[in-house]
């Protein structure tokens, strides 16, 4: 019985950890997006066009060229999903190979 509770307090401490890692990560993120929909973000897409005015008549403003593509900084759900698989993938791989060497 002894060896079930350790490993039942092993499993506990490190699915704890996660839990924590996840709170805080989502904290930051419901922050960040606050800060955006507030407008502290940056925005795209806007574009200032200079006038020149003289004396005599306005000048018509050129059009604005073509906007630059904005700041790639989102990350797409395939991506995080693709990111958690591989390091599910890692975690498991790593505690067999523990499992291996303890038994060996």
């Amino acid at each position: 019985m002894s060896d079930i509770l350790h490993a039942l307090a092993i499993s506990g401490g490190l699915l704890l950890l996660v839990v924590i890692l996840t709170v805080i990560v989502s904290i930051v993120t419901v922050n960040r997006g606050a800060a955006e929909m507030a407008g502290g973000g940056h925005e795209h897409g806007a574009v200032a066009v200079a006038v020149a005015h003289t004396e005599s008549a306005p000048v018509a403003a050129k059009p604005a060229a073509k906007p630059a593509a904005p700041a790639r900084d989102e990350i797409n759900v395939l991506q995080i999903l693709a990111l958690g698989t591989g390091l599910f993938v890692l975690a498991v791989l790593g505690l067999f190979a523990l499992s291996l060497i303890e038994h060996m």
